[in-house]
């Protein structure tokens, strides 16, 4: 509502509110951070919103873009930035004094890692409308609809294509992955900020590839036939093995999509599918 996020922009002069949606795979990435980072209570609190708090006109006072996430003190948007503002601000406390490398290199090879994920994969690196990110070929719709706005469709050409970017980018991770040993995305077995960016994004993937183009089970070790990048799946595997945190955040993810699906949010995306002059499924 129009009152509840004119308490959320008065806030920003305050206590630090993380400005979060259950299933926004980039706001995820701080719901991680904050799991297993255990802050004081108080350090950071957390508000979830839904879509109709965006569109509220007060909301343009957290971000401008109208996106999530955002912080409230100091104010701040863009997830990567805002994870990095709380990596700097609370380094030493909580219960993990850090979660970036210890060498110059593994830091730059971490931010190398969320470089390309935030790029080529979660955003669409315009705010004009019919730009949309590659991610989206999963789940925005080549017209409008109850769950598409217009400026936000995708048409047949852009969405093959992403879907390319989408294969591109997964058999990249899967290579480094393959190079390196330590069962994290950088080696050293220690988790970073890396994995907790291109974790939900592979919980999207996982829900969305396989159902509405008919992709392999990516994610999967045990999958039958093998996925064809084994290393990413062990790794995905392992996180949701060892972790609770990441099995959790994969739930909730997880949850709001079996949702849509019910809706028929992918039914229009399925049936463009049907179309044989483009490539839908990889390999």
């Amino acid at each position: 509502s129009a009152a509840r996020t004119r308490a959320l922009a008065s806030s920003a002069t305050s206590a630090c509110t993380f400005i979060d949606m259950v299933h926004s795979n980039n706001a995820a990435r701080i719901r991680l951070w904050l799991a297993f980072k255990r802050l004081p209570a108080g350090a950071v609190t957390t508000r979830t919103i839904t879509y109709a708090d965006l569109k509220a006109p007060d909301y343009a006072q957290l971000n401008p873009l109208r996106k999530v996430p955002a912080l409230t003190s100091p104010p701040l948007y863009e997830s990567n930035v805002i994870l990095g503002f709380l990596e700097d601000k609370f380094k030493g406390a909580g219960a993990v004094p850090s979660f970036e490398p210890d060498t110059p290199e593994d830091r730059a090879y971490m931010q190398l890692l969320i470089r390309r994920h935030d790029l080529y994969i979660a955003s669409p690196n315009a705010t004009q409308p019919g730009f949309a990110h590659t991610q989206g070929a999963m789940y925005l719709a080549p017209y409008e609809t109850k769950h598409c706005a217009p400026e936000r469709a995708i048409d047949k050409p852009s969405r093959a294509a992403k879907l390319r970017e989408l294969w591109q980018q997964l058999s990249w991770l899967e290579m480094q992955l393959a190079e390196r040993e330590g069962g994290y995305l950088v080696a050293g077995g220690k988790l970073t900020l890396a994995d907790f960016t291109w974790f939900p994004t592979c919980v999207f993937m996982d829900f969305m590839l396989p159902r509405v183009f008919q992709w392999p089970d990516l994610f999967n070790p045990n999958a039958t036939p093998t996925s064809p990048c084994p290393s990413l799946a062990a790794w995905y595997e392992r996180l949701r093995r060892e972790h609770v945190e990441f099995e959790h955040v994969r739930s909730q993810i997880w949850d709001f999509w079996v949702v849509k699906e019910q809706e028929g949010q992918f039914a229009p995306i399925v049936e463009e599918t049907l179309d044989a002059k483009y490539k839908w499924r990889y390999p």
